[in-house]
């Protein structure tokens, strides 16, 4: 799973986009007051983290990064941008192609290094230099300057609208690396370099299993830690991990719908966040392995066909949302009026207009994993099987499904909840990042992304919405519900979640009261 953690919740894998993962904003702060003292925070995650590197982390590492690194700017639970290792930051004049930052002053690293323009210069660089989510956001950045100890001056070589949203802890690029950090990275898979409120301890850390943080007794605000110190087990069997918050060995516990109903009747607490778009990619636009998918006639078909409020309630029941755009409510670029109702009728019209009523075979290939769950990929196929469309499955390990996209005309979709600009670099635009494996393009789509990366964040909303509309007609994806990402946890600890929002940062959770 997850949201911004959860784009969260946001991994590359396949069909889909994964930069979330149900924790992927964090709050600005826990309630104020003293640090707290001998208490522990137990945190049981599924997810061991690709790296503790940020240049090199994906989404699941948000758990085990966010203890450690302070983000340039926080990304609240109620969606606001909140100052943190930088007080300030602004475009410079129109056309967001130059971005200034002014970094708080008397902030050290874990290491004693002070923070400044010259360390987040070189900190931005090994993101780019890394293969994490973040680095092919930051590519737009041309040249960086500082301007004097504390500003950082960015100039783009084409516009972005949301290096705000970038530098938040959101996307890790925001997570700022100590100059010593960055200069040997090598030693970032053992050792944190940040400047946030603790610090990992690695005589009480095996990697895989569990991971353990300590207080920074470096922190320029210890008034917002609330605990001395953090655990994080690896609990890769979710009734295991429900056991574990069972019988107090963790205190908070991140998993899917499968065990909610089971941590509800326990008297846990559960907090869900919008987290993933999940459904199949129509990736053979052009028709190359799928003749019938060239006719957008024959796309928009398979979207009535589906009926995503029965698949949705079957396999989500409280905690899903029906979806048929790449968007989520809250998102600029969400439209509450649907698009494609269900209405198998007009589905076999269309194939018939398209001249395929007779129906036809479309393979799709999926992972073999949890994350996307084969209960889904059959309702869909039912719903397809009653238009004369015939799903042939194939499922993959991961890695290897992720590989053969372009061996198939269609393959399963997991998004993590992002604005349309991240979405599209990822997901929709000719060069989008590993998910548009055939290269679609559609001018019209592309000329409204230049329009709304130039624009003001008046007028970029209005942008967004038409992107997702083209995106919705043009029938390149069957999106069919929005999955939560979940937490459970004891009332012993105080989470704030706001409902529709990603989660909090877990350096803001706190002692409950």
């Amino acid at each position: 799973m997850s949201s911004a953690a959860v784009l969260s919740r946001r991994e590359f894998t396949v069909g889909g986009l994964l930069l979330a993962t149900g924790l992927a904003a964090a709050a600005c702060g826990g309630p104020s007051g003293s640090p707290a003292v001998g208490r522990t925070l137990r945190i049981g995650q599924f997810w061991p983290p690709t790296s503790l590197d940020p240049g090199k982390a994906g989404g699941e590492s948000q758990f085990f990064l966010q203890p450690a690194y302070d983000p340039l700017i926080y990304r609240s639970a109620d969606g606001s941008y909140q100052p943190r290792l930088a007080t300030a930051w602004r475009y410079l004049g129109t056309g967001n192609t130059e971005f200034e930052i002014t970094l708080r002053d008397g902030v050290t690293f874990v290491d004693g290094s002070p923070l400044t323009a010259d360390g987040l210069k070189a900190s931005i660089e090994h993101f780019r230099r890394s293969a994490g989510q973040a680095a092919a956001f930051l590519a737009p950045i041309a040249t960086m300057t500082p301007r004097g100890r504390l500003v950082l001056r960015l100039k783009l070589n084409q516009p972005h609208p949301l290096l705000p949203s970038l530098f938040t802890q959101d996307f890790l690029a925001g997570d700022v690396i100590s100059p010593a950090g960055v200069a040997a990275p090598a030693e970032l898979a053992t050792r944190s370099a940040g400047a946030g409120p603790y610090v990992l301890l690695p005589g009480e850390t095996v990697a895989g299993d569990h991971y353990t943080y300590g207080p920074n007794p470096k922190y320029w605000n210890p008034a917002g830690r609330f605990y001395d110190k953090i655990t994080i087990k690896v609990l890769p069997n979710e009734n295991t991990a429900l056991a574990a918050l069972k019988t107090a060995q963790v205190d908070v516990v991140a998993g899917s719908y499968a065990i909610a109903g089971g941590a509800k009747a326990a008297g846990f607490k559960v907090a869900s966040s919008p987290a993933i778009v999940m459904g199949l990619q129509l990736n053979d636009r052009a028709g190359t392995l799928s003749p019938p998918l060239a006719d957008v006639r024959v796309r928009q078909a398979l979207n009535y066909a589906v009926d995503r409020a029965k698949i949705t309630s079957a396999l989500l029941g409280e905690y899903g949302v029906p979806v048929d755009q790449p968007s989520a409510p809250g998102e600029d670029g969400y439209s509450e009026q649907p698009f494609y109702t269900h209405d198998p009728g007009k589905a076999r019209q269309l194939l018939a207009a398209a001249g395929v009523g007779g129906g036809f075979a479309l393979p799709v290939v999926v992972p073999s994993t949890p994350a996307f769950p084969g209960e889904l990929v059959q309702a869909i196929a039912s719903d397809l099987q009653q238009v004369g469309v015939t799903l042939r499955i194939t499922a993959k390990e991961p890695a290897a499904a992720n590989s053969s996209l372009t061996q198939f005309p269609a393959s399963s979709m997991g998004w993590g909840v992002l604005p349309a600009y991240f979405m599209g670099r990822g997901l929709w635009l000719r060069d989008a990042i590993g998910m548009n494996p055939f290269h679609s393009s559609d001018p019209e789509l592309e000329s409204l992304d230049r329009r709304a990366a130039a624009a003001d964040e008046h007028s970029r909303p209005a942008l967004d919405k038409q992107i997702v509309r083209r995106v919705v007609e043009l029938g390149w994806f069957l999106p069919v519900c929005l999955s939560p990402g979940l937490l459970f946890y004891r009332d012993t600890v105080g989470v704030d979640p706001v409902p529709g929002k990603p989660f909090p940062s877990i350096a803001s959770w706190h002692p409950a009261g």
